[in-house]
């Protein structure tokens, strides 16, 4: 017998608009996650600049919205002028962060230079750990003006006459951690961030700023002394979060600790949407940026969002990961109204040059390089699912479903050492629309490892035509993976199309990622 479930999905009530920029990556150069991975300059595989062709190709496919770089951990002793001008002139130094030789051969021509070809938006990390805002000041600079300056002309000098008018800039990374370079408590971060910010500004006041907050869950009271200092200078502010702490040994307890991770990421996020209208209300109360004339402030209009900009879940390389990627995919679209900006830790790697930890890749991504061929992991047709078959406009859904709950003691985990999920549905959906409004689009994860789930699904303010094409993430077994042998294991298959009307039942396969697209009847 399969299990029982019901959604239904209320067209007229829009939460939002889903910024596509939610669907974003990270690359860092730490060893294996850009040299021998997007950029193998004497590799077959590589066009004449040194960027892999099937790396493009892959990255167009799922229309990588944003791509966050030079870090992490690294850009917190990164100074942006060892990577211009002529790469053979460029220093080789010690990465302080990683320990490990940098080349420099991959900097701010090459990055913008890559998203270019990839079609994605540049955010650029400034070092607001060893660096000044001076540094970061001129960046922008060097990014974004034309004209007769030091930093503009040195951008033509080096073959690029035109300003990459780069828009999205981050104020540093996690600068709460004592492992980064520069690390500062959440006050005396917030001035320094203030000056960057202040100085960034005055160059380009059209760009958009990134505060660094904490962790999703650890810290409010970081974001809520950032915000509270720097609330008419940025417009977003960041929260990172990794969930590998949570993973046991035991294969069959994972599969639901991973379906479980996105709902401590939707509670989470509530708690940072919260935070923000505090440390606005507060900013509001002092009465602080007075001078509006020598500083550009953050347009009035602009509110200020969530950057998720670091997020793993378990990985990318089985079916199970993926489900996991796809739940949180439903839990961001459900936060399209604050969440601006998500960035997933790594866009690849390179499987010979990656290191390991506990027999495990390093740091695993949707993408594995290696030196003759790309292997397209499982977490890779997540985004392809959600990225080329949901909406612009996320509505809001109600959710019945079976549950289950687990109690977790985390593994080392200092800020959050016990976990409980509670009622844990098996179902879960979000639904979009597209911006015209003639298309509908019901985003489903069946967390069951093992049972179908049969649901009726009923349709508010919505006439729809009578066929639906569905779209389903679906593999043998949860640990299906994909591989250079096997590179098909874990795809997106078309399904038959489904009768539909405004109230119609599907049966969702166990251990399922399944879109049901829906045109309006004319």
């Amino acid at each position: 017998m399969p299990g029982k479930g019901r959604i239904v999905v209320y067209a007229g009530i829009r939460i939002g608009e889903v910024d596509q920029n939610i669907y974003g990556f990270n690359i860092e150069h730490i060893p294996g996650l850009i040299y021998g991975a997007i950029f193998d300059e004497d590799n077959p595989l590589s066009d004449s600049r040194g960027f892999r062709r099937d790396v493009v190709e892959a990255c167009r496919r799922i229309k990588v919205p944003i791509l966050r770089w030079p870090g992490g951990n690294f850009a917190s002793g990164y100074n942006w002028l060892d990577g211009v001008g002529p790469r053979d002139e460029r220093p080789t130094l010690y990465d302080l962060a990683w320990g490990a030789e940098e080349t420099n051969r991959f900097g701010t021509d090459e990055f913008i230079e890559f998203c270019r070809l990839i079609g994605a938006e540049p955010f650029i990390t400034v070092n607001t750990g060893s660096g000044t805002a001076l540094e970061a000041a001129r960046w922008v600079e060097y990014c974004n003006l034309k004209g007769s300056t030091y930093y503009a002309k040195l951008r033509e000098k080096y073959g690029h006459p035109e300003p990459y008018n780069v828009k999205y800039w981050s104020l540093g990374n996690e600068m709460w951690g004592d492992f980064q370079i520069g690390n500062l408590p959440a006050e005396e971060y917030a001035w320094k961030a203030r000056d960057f910010a202040k100085l960034m500004r005055r160059v380009d006041p059209n760009i958009n700023l990134t505060a660094v907050g904490h962790s999703l869950r650890a810290s409010p009271e970081w974001n809520l002394t950032v915000l509270t200092n720097l609330a008419d200078l940025v417009d977003n502010i960041s929260v990172h979060q990794y969930y590998f702490r949570l993973l046991t040994e035991n294969e069959e307890e994972n599969y639901y600790r991973i379906l479980a991770c996105p709902q401590l990421a939707d509670e989470g996020l509530k708690v940072v949407e919260n935070t923000i209208n505090v440390a606005l209300a507060i900013y509001r109360a002092r009465g602080l940026g007075g001078d509006r004339v020598t500083i550009p402030r953050r347009p009035a209009e602009r509110e200020i969002g969530i950057s998720f900009d670091e997020w793993n879940i378990s990985g990318c390389h089985t079916l199970k990961d993926a489900l996991g990627i796809c739940r949180l995919l439903n839990v961001f679209q459900r936060h399209a109204k604050s969440l601006k900006i998500a960035c997933m830790f790594s866009l690849i790697h390179d499987h010979e040059k990656i290191r390991a930890r506990r027999g495990r890749e390093f740091f695993p991504s949707p993408l594995t390089a290696y030196r003759d061929t790309l292997v397209l992991e499982a977490g890779y047709h997540a985004f392809d699912l959600y990225v080329n078959h949901t909406g612009k406009i996320a509505l809001f859904t109600n959710v019945e479903s079976e549950t289950y709950s687990l109690n977790i003691k985390a593994e080392n985990e200092h800020w959050e050492p016990y976990v409980s999920f509670s009622n844990v549905p098996y179902l879960d959906a979000s639904a979009t629309m597209s911006g015209d409004g003639k298309t509908l689009f019901i985003a489903v994860v069946n967390a069951h490892r093992d049972m179908d789930v049969e649901c009726l699904i009923s349709l508010r303010d919505f006439t729809p035509e009578r066929r639906g094409q569905v779209f389903e993430l679906n593999a043998k077994d949860i640990n299906a993976c994909n591989d250079r042998e096997n590179k098909n294991n874990v795809k997106v298959e078309e399904k038959p199309d489904i009768e539909v009307s405004e109230s119609f039942t599907y049966t969702f396969p166990a251990h399922s990622a399944t879109i049901i697209k829906i045109s309006a009847l004319h």
